[in-house]
């Protein structure tokens, strides 16, 4: 998703994700999720993390990089292009896969967006994902963030 897109637009998607997908395991994640939880981030895209049945569901085909795997897919939603990643691992810098990502209740919170009750991955385990991409530049913005709003957080 380009970063031109505004917030109002991500909303509509998260709403129209909510309702698609109600009573199923799934979580927006990435700079999205954190865009819908108040963060000053651009979005690059909009990824849904869910587990295996729900990914399969959509036609997600399981696939391996050397960075990455999961049950991958992709749908479009209010005109854009949605990823959706079931199961995903992540290879650290030592070679080795991380636990399975998806959307478990332990990984996720709820957001209210009008009527909707949007999930949406924790901030916590979005910095355990950028650590484990070595993504330290959205890590430390991210982190500097939560740091001024709730000072002794880390």
């Amino acid at each position: 998703m380009p970063s031109s897109i505004l917030k109002e637009k991500i909303r509509l998607i998260a709403k129209e994700i909510s309702q698609r997908f109600f009573g199923r395991q799934y979580a927006i994640r990435g700079t999205t999720s954190l865009i819908l939880q108040d963060l000053e981030l651009k979005a690059d895209d909009v990824d849904i993390l869910c587990d295996k049945e729900l990914a399969e569901s959509l036609g997600a085909k399981y696939s391996e990089s050397p960075k990455f795997k999961s049950y991958f897919g992709a749908l479009e939603i209010e005109g854009e292009k949605v990823e959706v990643m079931g199961e995903w691992q992540i290879k650290d810098a030592n070679g080795n896969w991380s636990e399975s990502f998806d959307a478990s209740a332990d990984e996720i919170c709820q957001i209210s967006i009008g009527n909707n009750l949007v999930n949406v991955t924790k901030i916590e385990t979005e910095l355990k994902m950028f650590l484990l991409m070595s993504r330290w530049s959205a890590y430390h913005k991210i982190k500097s963030q939560l740091t001024k709003e709730q000072p002794g957080l880390f």
